[in-house]
C-alpha cells in the first residue's frame, strides 16, 4: 500500500513510462523481425544485419521467446559472416577483371572494406548495399554493389576529373589570384593566413575548364591541384612560396573546415590553412 496519493502518482508514472519503453522498443523489433519473414529476406544483409543489431540490446523474454534468442543471434551472426564473404569475393572478383593492371586494385582495409582503384578509393557498406566512391576522403559517387555498376562509374568520375583539372603552373596562377581575391574582400594584409576552405568560393568563378554548375568549387579537384603542385616541385613561383597549415587537434574534428590533400597513393595530411608568401 500506498502512504499518500503523491507516492502512488510517481509509481503509476514511472510504471507507464516502463510500458511505453517496451511498447516503443517493441515496435522497432518487430519491424526487423517481419522483414526477415521470408528465404529471400534472409539473403539480404542489411535485413540480417538490422535485425542482429536490434536482438542484440533486447530482451525477448517478456514476448514469451527468450529462450530461442541466444540460438537466434548465433545462426543469424554465422549467417551474415558467411554472406560478407561471399559478397567480398564475388565483389573483388568482378572488379579485377576492370583494372588494367593488378598494382591497380589494392584492399586498404577490411572492416570496413576500403579498396584502391587508381586513383580513386571505394568505400563498401555491405549492410546497406552500397558503396562510395571517393577521393581525399571527399565521397563523390554513391553506387550499388554491382561490380559493373561501380566500374563505370569509375570510369565516369576518372573521364570527369581528366576534363575538369588544369596543368600545375596554370592552377598555380588561379589559386594565387583566387586567394588575393579572399584577402581583398576580407581586408587582409599580403601573406595573412586564410582558411584553406575560403577559396573553393573565388576558385568556381576563375577556373577555366567546365566543371558541373554547382555551388562551390569541387573540394577533391582542390585536394588533387594542390598534390598536383606539389608533387610538380611548384608550391614556390613567380617569387612567391604557397604554404600549407596543418589541422591539428580538434581542427580536424569539423571536416567541412579542413581539406585532406594526398601524399601518394594511401597517405596524406589534413590542411586548415593556406597563404602565399614573398619568396
Amino acid at each position: 500500500m500506498f502512504e499518500s496519493e503523491s507516492e502512488l502518482l510517481v509509481a503509476i508514472q514511472a510504471a507507464a513510462k516502463s510500458v511505453n519503453s517496451v511498447l516503443t522498443n517493441g515496435k522497432a523489433l518487430c519491424k526487423a523481425l517481419e522483414k526477415l519473414d521470408t528465404p529471400k529476406a534472409l539473403e539480404r544483409q542489411d535485413y540480417v544485419s538490422d535485425a542482429l543489431e536490434i536482438l542484440k540490446v533486447s530482451d525477448l523474454t517478456i514476448y514469451g521467446c527468450g529462450a530461442q534468442q541466444l540460438d537466434m543471434i548465433k545462426t543469424l551472426e554465422s549467417r551474415l559472416h558467411k554472406m560478407r564473404m561471399n559478397a567480398r569475393q564475388a565483389l573483388m572478383d568482378g572488379l579485377s577483371q576492370g583494372v588494367d593492371k593488378p598494382e591497380h586494385l589494392k584492399v586498404l582495409s577490411d572492416s570496413p572494406l576500403v579498396i584502391y582503384m587508381h586513383p580513386l578509393t571505394l568505400e563498401v557498406h555491405f549492410e546497406q548495399t552500397k558503396a562510395v566512391w571517393t577521393y581525399a576522403h571527399e565521397p563523390l559517387q554513391t553506387v550499388s554493389l554491382a561490380p559493373e555498376e561501380i566500374i563505370a562509374a569509375h570510369h565516369a568520375l576518372v573521364d570527369t576529373f581528366r576534363a575538369s583539372r588544369i596543368d600545375s603552373q596554370s592552377f598555380w596562377n588561379v589559386c594565387k589570384l583566387s586567394y588575393d581575391m579572399v584577402l581583398l574582400k576580407n581586408g587582409l594584409p599580403a601573406g595573412a593566413r586564410i582558411d584553406i576552405v575560403e577559396l573553393l568560393a573565388p576558385l568556381a568563378w576563375l577556373w577555366p575548364n567546365a566543371l558541373k554548375k554547382t555551388a562551390a568549387f569541387p573540394r577533391y579537384l582542390l585536394a588533387y591541384q594542390l598534390q598536383k603542385l606539389r608533387s610538380d616541385k611548384l608550391l614556390q613561383h613567380q617569387n612567391f612560396r604557397l604554404e600549407l597549415g596543418t589541422a591539428t587537434g580538434g581542427s580536424t574534428r569539423n571536416k567541412a573546415n579542413v581539406l585532406f590533400v594526398p601524399m601518394g597513393a594511401f597517405e596524406g595530411q589534413y590542411y586548415l590553412s593556406i597563404c602565399f608568401k614573398q619568396a
